[in-house]
């Protein structure tokens, strides 16, 4: 298959490294162990810490069952998580006003500063990353990846049986990465 045109979807006589699915966990795998190599020895934070507390961040105040859903992580972990960062002052519960049988959970202080550091190093760290891509091509890849995920998404609820619009549509900030439902 030498010369074989890279679709993403592979053909006969080809293997698993032609398919996207193969290369985007490869990639996200490598983005993971750099990112933690990066965050882990300066914020003393894994990965599902820092997940919570940059979702947190953009929600402002979540039930954990929603910020597990848009960390992408289930609902048991996230509570192990945020116990964690609440026992660490980097997040506090407060009443739910609009459900009094929930809590919701939002950033202290000390977890805004913290989110706003281990933002700064990530824009490095991905400026790094797509060294090798010009201005047009980053964007290009944030259209097409958002593409990508809205297929994704699609199908995923059709496995489930239960596609709905609801779980095609882009939530804020601009981005669906974070909206697999669990």
């Amino acid at each position: 298959m030498a010369g074989a045109k890279k679709d993403g979807i592979g053909g006969e006589g080809g293997d698993i490294r032609d398919l996207f699915s193969y290369n985007l966990q490869r990639l996200a795998g490598v983005s993971t162990r750099i990112a933690l190599l990066d965050i882990k020895p300066q914020f003393e934070l894994n990965m599902h810490d820092w997940r919570a507390l940059a979702v947190l961040d953009y929600l402002g105040a979540a039930p954990l069952q929603v910020l597990a859903q848009r960390a992408g992580v289930q609902k048991s972990q996230m509570s192990r998580t945020t116990a964690a960062l609440e026992e660490r002052a980097l997040i506090a519960r407060q009443d739910n006003p609009r459900d009094k049988r929930s809590t919701l959970l939002r950033l202290t202080e000390e977890g805004k500063a913290v989110v706003r550091a281990v933002l700064e190093t990530s824009h490095d760290r991905n400026r790094r990353m797509l060294a090798y891509l010009d201005e047009a091509e980053r964007i290009q890849l944030m259209a097409l990846m958002e593409k990508a995920t809205r297929g994704s998404l699609e199908l995923l609820a059709d496995l489930k049986g239960h596609a709905s619009e609801g779980d095609l549509q882009t939530p804020e900030p601009s981005s669906l990465f974070e909206t697999e439902p669990m």
